[in-house]
């Protein structure tokens, strides 16, 4: 009985330890969310700049965070928005901006006035952590 005691008095103490030294952290899944997708304008013409800002918010200091925001699909399926970039964030909220030129309104682009979707996704340690989606309107 007296050996059971000392084992878990030992095993306390080991966890106490890695605890306290910083050992166990905040999985990262957990730390950092996209609290705001925002673009310039509404509405965009063929050949306007898009200012899009994306809004981290993360829990604590993390380096070597992979963004990318793509999509606005023409009709073979293929994304005309694709922009990425890699940061460090800082705790609290943390701004990641990206300018893309609209594609233009043709046949032979494939992309024709409307309502287009382009999805914001967050990743660390090739684990996606975050997802977003945002319309904007695209006019000739």
């Amino acid at each position: 009985m007296k050996y059971i005691k000392g084992l878990i008095t030992a095993g306390v103490l080991i966890c106490a330890v890695v605890l306290l030294t910083g050992c166990v952290t905040t999985p990262i899944a957990d730390s950092v969310e996209i609290e705001n997708v925002t673009t310039d304008n509404g509405t965009y013409h063929s050949g306007e700049i898009m200012n899009i800002t994306v809004v981290l918010k993360s829990a604590t200091d993390v380096s070597g965070v992979y963004t990318n925001v793509s999509g606005i699909a023409n009709k073979h399926g293929r994304n005309m928005l694709f922009e990425e970039t890699t940061t460090n964030l800082t705790r609290g909220l943390n701004n990641v901006t990206f300018a893309y030129t609209m594609p233009a309104c043709s046949s032979c682009s494939g992309i024709s006035e409307g309502t287009y979707h382009f999805n914001t996704s967050v990743v660390y340690g090739n684990v996606t952590v975050a997802n977003s989606t945002y319309s904007v309107v695209l006019k000739q």
